[in-house]
């Protein structure tokens, strides 16, 4: 769902519910810094599913009383989970990574077949640097909802980070897969041009990094940052003299 600061530096702000995305490209030293700002509480509600598979179950078992006050509150259990997410969504884009993480709990304690419970803890992970459980989460959420293009674009850019990192992800060709069906499926995503674009340049694809950087310029030039585009130019100057 959403994005904020990072190492080829692209700000993408908070639209409504699942309508964009908070996974940002972001350097080591400032998910780092991010992850100081957050408090290093280990209560349960505050790790993604609550930690375990088990700890999820004991939750589901101990929350009656806040299912009962859902039930009397909310049309249905589904409309109180999106109510959840949306807080969820809410706290993230503040940089409020423990209450977020616990309103996408409660989310995934109403409906356990939510993607956004799953994107949204993803969204987090990867924001604390911890990409391989970011992956897991994310790709749970891609299961889902297999059509959601944004998402997909999402699990692309944890992929690219862990290409960079070199830590154990899936590789840098299912991240080419995904981004190029999420542009099949729609052309005008500006950040999938942006990450398609910093996957060629992963590659060395020099060429083909202008080429995207140029589209997702053409469609929203505010995702193009200065950072990117002069690591580009180091490597290759810019066909159409546009970037100099």
């Amino acid at each position: 769902m959403k994005s904020i600061i990072y190492l080829f530096l692209l700000s993408s702000g908070f639209l409504s519910y699942a309508q964009t995305s908070l996974i940002p490209w972001v350097s080591s030293k400032e998910l780092s810094r991010k992850e100081m700002l957050d408090t290093d509480n280990q209560d349960v509600k505050y790790l993604p599913l609550f930690g375990s598979k088990k700890k999820a179950e004991e939750q589901i078992l101990n929350a009656t009383e806040f299912l009962i006050q859902c039930d009397k509150n909310f049309k249905d259990r589904l409309d109180a989970s999106k109510f959840f997410a949306e807080r969820g969504w809410e706290y993230l884009n503040e940089g409020l990574l423990d209450t977020a993480t616990y309103r996408f709990n409660l989310c995934f304690l109403l409906n356990q077949d939510s993607f956004d419970a799953y994107w949204g803890l993803g969204s987090i992970s990867y924001q604390k640097g911890k990409y391989e459980e970011s992956t897991k989460l994310l790709r749970k959420g891609l299961e889902l909802s297999p059509e959601n293009t944004i998402l997909m674009v999402d699990v692309a850019t944890v992929q690219l980070a862990c290409y960079k990192e070199k830590n154990n992800c899936d590789d840098i060709d299912d991240a080419l897969r995904l981004l190029e069906k999420s542009l099949q499926i729609d052309g005008t995503n500006a950040n999938g041009w942006l990450k398609y674009s910093i996957a060629a340049y992963q590659l060395e694809h020099y060429e083909k990094a202008w080429e995207y950087l140029h589209k997702c310029r053409l469609l929203d030039i505010s995702f193009v940052d200065t950072s990117f585009v002069q690591e580009l130019i180091a490597k290759k100057s810019d066909p159409m003299g546009i970037f100099k």
